[in-house]
């Protein structure tokens, strides 16, 4: 039949210099520019042995097909030239994928890829947390979370008979979580006072411990029936410090667990914020290490947005968001909406007040430990306020709120700017 014209990808060049090329060169050239174009959806499976080495046989063989050497060396150059173009083309395709879909592209996603070898727990301690009381607390605290994990799998979201101290119905697994870190706090001998956010009293454990707990047993009650990730949040001050008086800067360390499909832990330890995995075996093992927010980001997590009929800065801060093609990553639980920043590396959380909806979060059960987190992360929080870091408002009151922004530096002091004027 006719000759069919080259490919109209190519330069006018290659198709004058092209050489002369028997139909299987051809066939090959279509095929390479098609797996070029087709590899990055999913690599192609191993070659058979026989497979290999009929292909091995016919690349020895000079002149394939009726081509000389030259043919051939030139038909090759011309199939890496074409892989090339296609290569090219995937790349201003991904391009302009992420432009069009932002956070929501697959891109975005993890960049996390396997070692050979993950640090266990044991292992990063040693030689990332200095203070051998401290390295007993964490072991106690993550113990506990074991248990947690194990809780959530087996029972059944119910409203329990009893209610807290403010009179919300609690539900069974918020009251399990609860008493496993009051068995905790009441059988460590490093804990010296503890207080928990269903029952906000600071309790003497123990005369002798050295650490003061402050917790969320399980933060999220209000999805966790949904099936969604939930987590616990633990703030740890020195007892020389207590807890009434003292700021969030005051901690020694602060954790946060997030309950999903797996359950993964992040820490504060001597030089940064640390990710631990539960594994096989109830084992944990080193996830991330010395993990750092980016100071810009694309992912925002706008809680309590009926303030914003109220606020008109905040009104326009979300406009921002969405005129802007910020991605939305918002679940309605701080653990995850907040969580998220150490896993995509960027993001920001707002929880702003006005008059009819008042700031609800507890700065030491929740702003200050996440505080803690995310600023040594290389993060930024605004306590919604005077626009200073959360970490230095001085806890006066054991249930007391507070307004938060938290997250990449840049969107933080968009907020003071434009929620705060400041």
């Amino acid at each position: 039949g006719p000759r069919k014209r080259p490919s109209a990808d190519l330069p006018p060049a290659a198709h004058r210099t092209m050489p002369a090329m028997s139909r299987r060169s051809c066939t090959l050239l279509g095929a390479t520019a098609l797996a070029g174009s087709a590899a990055f959806v999913a690599p192609s499976a191993p070659r058979a042995p026989a497979a290999r080495a009929a292909a091995a046989t016919r690349a020895e063989a000079p002149g394939a097909a009726g081509q000389s050497p030259g043919a051939a060396t030139g038909a090759a150059a011309f199939c890496v030239a074409a892989a090339g173009l296609a290569s090219a083309r995937r790349r201003t395709q991904r391009r302009a994928e992420d432009a069009a879909y932002g956070a929501s592209h697959t891109s975005f996603y993890t960049d996390a890829v396997a070692k050979d070898k993950y640090d266990t727990l044991a292992e990063v301690l040693d030689k990332k947390l200095k203070d051998d009381k401290l390295k007993g607390m964490v072991n106690e605290l993550l113990d506990a979370c074991v248990k947690i994990t194990e809780a959530l799998r087996i029972n059944l979201v119910t409203v329990n008979d009893s209610a807290n101290t403010f009179g919300d119905k609690q539900l069974t697994v918020d009251v399990i979580a609860d008493d496993l870190l009051w068995d905790l706090a009441k059988s460590s001998k490093l804990v010296y006072e503890a207080s928990s956010e269903e029952e906000p009293e600071i309790v003497k454990t123990n005369e002798d411990g050295q650490f003061v707990l402050c917790w969320d047993p399980l933060d999220g009650s209000s999805i966790v029936d949904n099936n969604w990730a939930v987590g616990t949040i633990v703030g740890v001050w020195d007892k020389s410090t207590g807890l009434i008086g003292a700021t969030g800067r005051d901690q020694v360390m602060s954790l946060v667990a997030l309950y999903g499909p797996r359950t993964t832990v992040f820490m504060t330890l001597d030089d940064g914020v640390y990710e631990f995995t539960l594994g096989e075996g109830n084992q944990w093992i080193c996830s991330r290490e010395t993990i750092e927010i980016k100071k810009e980001c694309k992912i925002f997590a706008p809680a309590n947005m009926r303030a914003a009929q109220e606020v008109e800065g905040y009104n326009k801060l979300i406009e921002h968001y969405m005129t802007s093609k910020y991605t939305l990553r918002y679940t309605g639980g701080l653990v995850p909406d907040v969580c998220q920043q150490f896993t995509k590396l960027q993001g920001v959380f707002t929880n702003p007040t006005s008059k009819a909806s008042p700031a609800k979060l507890r700065l030491a059960f929740e702003a200050a430990p996440f505080g803690r987190l995310v600023e040594m992360a290389g993060g930024k929080t605004s306590d919604g306020v005077s626009g200073e870091s959360v970490l230095d408002v001085k806890i006066t009151a054991v249930d007391q709120r507070t307004p938060l922004a938290i997250g990449s530096a840049t969107e933080v002091d968009r907020f003071n700017e434009m929620v705060l004027g400041k």
